[in-house]
C-alpha cells in the first residue's frame, strides 16, 4: 500500500513539475513573440470583418505546395530561404522578408505570395488573399463597381446580396479596400483575411 501511495505522490510531483515547465516555456515564447511584434514595421490601416488591422510590409505568406513540403522548402521555392519563419497558419507559411513590399498579391516561381496584416486588438497575424467581400446597395452595380476599381468579379451571390471581387496584379489590397469602403454605391466592403485556421483533430 505504501508503495502505491509513494508512486502516486511521485507521479503527482512529476506532473506538477512538467506543468510548471510548460508554463515557463509558454511565458518565454510569448515574450519572444511580443518582442518580435515590436520590431515589425507597421504599414497602412485596414478595416476587416473582425476589426482593425495593420499591413505588415515585411511579412509575406506563401502556401505549402504539398502536405509533405516543409516551411523551409516553401520559402526556398519562392527565393526566401534566408527569411525568418514567423509562423505557419494552416496551409500558409508566414515569413519575414528582407524587403518591404506594398500589400500586393504576387507570383514568384509559379507560387502565389500574399501580403499579411496584424490584428491590432488580438495581435494575431492574418493573410490577405486578394479577395474583397462587397455588399453593393444594388446588384445592378456589380459590373460598374468592378470597372471603377479595376477589379475582377470572382463570384456573385444575389440571394445574399454579396459579391466577391479579386484584385489584379500590382494592386494594393489596402488601398482598394479603402476605396470600396468609401464608394457610395456600396453598403459594406472588407478584404478577405485568413486569421483563424481550424486544425483537423
Amino acid at each position: 500500500m505504501n508503495t502505491r501511495i509513494f508512486a502516486l505522490c511521485l507521479m503527482l510531483g512529476t506532473s506538477l513539475s512538467l506543468a510548471q515547465e510548460f508554463r515557463e516555456v509558454a511565458k518565454v515564447k510569448a515574450a519572444e513573440r511580443a518582442a518580435m511584434l515590436e520590431t515589425l514595421q507597421k504599414g497602412k490601416e485596414i478595416q476587416g470583418s473582425r476589426g482593425q488591422y495593420r499591413v505588415l510590409p515585411e511579412v509575406r505568406a506563401v502556401e505549402h505546395k504539398a502536405s509533405l513540403e516543409t516551411p523551409q522548402e516553401a520559402l526556398a521555392r519562392v527565393g526566401e530561404s534566408s527569411a525568418q519563419l514567423v509562423e505557419t497558419k494552416g496551409r500558409f507559411v508566414l515569413f519575414r522578408s528582407t524587403q518591404r513590399k506594398p500589400a500586393f498579391v504576387g507570383r514568384v516561381a509559379g507560387a502565389t505570395v500574399y501580403p499579411t496584416v496584424l490584428n491590432t486588438r488580438t495581435g494575431n497575424f492574418g493573410v490577405l488573399t486578394g479577395a474583397l467581400v462587397v455588399k453593393p446597395k444594388s446588384m445592378d452595380d456589380v459590373a460598374a463597381i468592378a470597372n471603377s476599381h479595376g477589379l475582377e468579379t470572382a463570384k456573385e451571390y444575389p440571394h445574399l446580396h454579396t459579391v466577391f471581387y479579386r484584385v489584379k496584379a500590382n494592386m494594393d489590397v489596402a488601398d482598394v479596400a479603402a476605396a470600396l469602403q468609401s464608394d457610395a454605391r456600396i453598403e459594406s466592403a472588407y478584404p478577405e483575411i485568413i486569421e483563424y485556421v481550424r486544425t483537423p483533430k
